[in-house]
């Protein structure tokens, strides 16, 4: 069972961790805390944002941080004896690091062509947030419980083939193997590890863009981009090569490049191009939905261009 001692040392407490089981349903892999950086800001309580689709025809729709980037009982486990534990992970991340990281994306202070103040405390909170959430999301989760299946599923056909009662039953009632969900629970944490330990060793840039151009974020909050200059080379985000990319907020990006320049935590303004960039990337790795602080055809329009595209990762 994965505890908070099983949780990596950048997730931090101000205080003990109190699990009260009273079976959350709806569970986050984007922190409704996170996604209130790019709210609607005609809406003062800061929890109402657009959601797009890339995959369906419906139109743009205002709706609550709440309702979205969910799913039930996501971090559900099995405990030591044998039970399902539907609260303790969601509790951990709740009073942790999904409490802390929208309070230091929003108490930071970035003005171009200065520097962004960051404890090392932050920066090791930030750092683990951006690798969570690579993994955290259904797109990463879902590919590794599909790839148990395929193996539990193997193994009973080799099983059926030394076993005639299991052979029997496979043929008669179309038995199937399955994988239980929370298998690509310790992956997920594991995984998030070296990503966060990869980020560290990055050089940290951050991005304020031109003032017609709000940025967005999605159901995959945080993608990864090989630069040309690393050459023909198969590489995830934990790679020493891989620039990663995350808009924090609907006025901040910060990417994490390779190490070239000595300017760490610099702040650069961006054009009108290079805004929308920052935009398109994030419209290509998201699984299917997008959240913006605006409702714009010509969102709507970059979106459905890469409905067949999104980022989904293997480890």
């Amino acid at each position: 069972m994965l505890n908070a001692q099983g949780c990596s040392s950048n997730i931090r407490t101000r205080g003990p961790i109190t699990v009260k089981f009273m079976a959350i349903k709806r569970q986050h892999f984007v922190p409704q805390g996170f996604l209130k950086g790019f709210s609607d800001p005609e809406y003062p309580s800061g929890k109402m944002i657009w959601k797009y689709e890339k995959r369906y025809d419906n139109p743009p729709r205002l709706v609550s941080t709440k309702s979205v980037a969910w799913s039930s009982f996501y971090y559900a486990q099995e405990n030591d004896e044998g039970e399902k534990d539907t609260d303790t992970l969601e509790t951990i991340f709740a009073q942790t690091l999904d409490n802390e990281v929208p309070k230091i994306i929003q108490s930071i202070e970035a003005k171009p062509n200065t520097k962004v103040a960051l404890s090392d405390e932050y920066i090791g909170i930030l750092a683990y947030f951006i690798g969570l959430s690579f993994t955290r999301v259904p797109s990463f989760r879902d590919g590794i419980n599909e790839l148990h299946t395929q193996i539990a599923q193997r193994m009973l056909e080799v099983a059926a083939t030394h076993e005639p009662f299991i052979a029997a039953g496979l043929e008669k009632y179309g038995i199937k193997a399955t994988a239980k969900e929370w298998v690509s629970l310790r992956p997920m944490l594991e995984a998030a590890d070296r990503i966060s330990e990869s980020c560290l060793s990055k050089e940290w840039q951050f991005f304020v863009p031109h003032n017609d151009v709000k940025l967005i974020t999605s159901d995959n909050p945080v993608h990864f981009s090989l630069p040309k200059s690393a050459g023909n080379i198969m590489a995830g985000p934990g790679h020493p090569a891989v620039e990663i990319i995350v808009n924090l907020r609907s006025d901040l990006a910060l990417v994490c490049t390779p190490p070239r320049t000595g300017g760490n935590f610099n702040t650069y303004q961006l054009d009108k191009v290079n805004s929308r960039r920052l935009n398109t990337g994030t419209a290509r790795a998201a699984q299917n939905q997008i959240y913006a602080s605006q409702k714009l055809d010509g969102l709507s329009k970059l979106i459905k261009k890469y409905a067949n595209e999104s980022q989904s990762l293997i480890m």
